[in-house]
């Protein structure tokens, strides 16, 4: 089951006792050298997302585990990987691992190597039908085999009454143990960055 902390009040930990938890969080992959609009919404949203989290292990305790999508190595291993990919975010990630919580491998690491390399076919752009529906096929097998493995790992990890966070793209199909109560952080800044990249979008498809 998932909460919207916008729709609802501030949990009380009673009510969720002995529960698995898991906070879910949106992440934005912009590169290091994006726009000053952009980066300015980005660090904004990371300072938000810190305080609703905050906030939400106040209540229902500290987070334990950290999955992030992509990641396919634990400890620091994993969090250097962390910060080429989500460099935003990656402060707050490890002041989070620093207070107690692992980062843990959440992804297989040969999926994610062949879903990567998938992309780069396509991105390179494919002049044989046979080879692109190749590719398509490929993209969307890796896609399913990747997020059944992150629902996977989560499962097995997270224990009872214990707390973990997610840190995944928006979009993403995971699907979530029915006993995990999933939390999924909004902050304000979310619906702004949302609006910056459809404008981006909007402006690339104009002739």
């Amino acid at each position: 089951m998932t909460t919207p902390l916008t729709q609802m009040p501030k949990p009380e930990a009673a009510q969720f006792s002995g529960q698995r938890k898991l906070f879910l969080v949106p992440i934005f992959l912009f590169p290091p050298d994006s726009p000053d609009d952009a980066t300015q919404l980005l660090e904004r949203y990371w300072t938000e997302v810190r305080d609703q989290i905050q906030n939400l292990e106040r209540s229902l305790g500290a987070v334990r585990y950290v999955f992030h999508e992509t990641i396919y190595a634990g400890s620091e291993d994993g969090l250097k990987m962390v910060e080429v990919m989500n460099p935003f975010g990656c402060s707050f990630i490890q002041a989070l691992c620093g207070a107690g919580a692992m980062l843990e491998a959440t992804e297989d690491q040969a999926v994610v190597e062949e879903h990567s390399d998938w992309q780069r076919c396509l991105s390179i752009g494919l002049m044989s039908e046979k080879v692109m529906n190749l590719a398509i096929t490929g993209i969307q097998e890796t896609t399913q085999q990747r997020f059944d493995y992150i629902g996977q790992r989560i499962s097995e990890t997270l224990q009872e009454n214990e707390v973990g966070v997610l840190f995944i793209s928006e979009g993403h199909r995971v699907q979530f143990p029915t006993d995990v109560q999933v939390f999924f952080v909004a902050p304000p800044a979310l619906d702004a960055l949302r609006r910056w990249i459809g404008d981006q979008m909007r402006a690339v498809s104009q002739p």
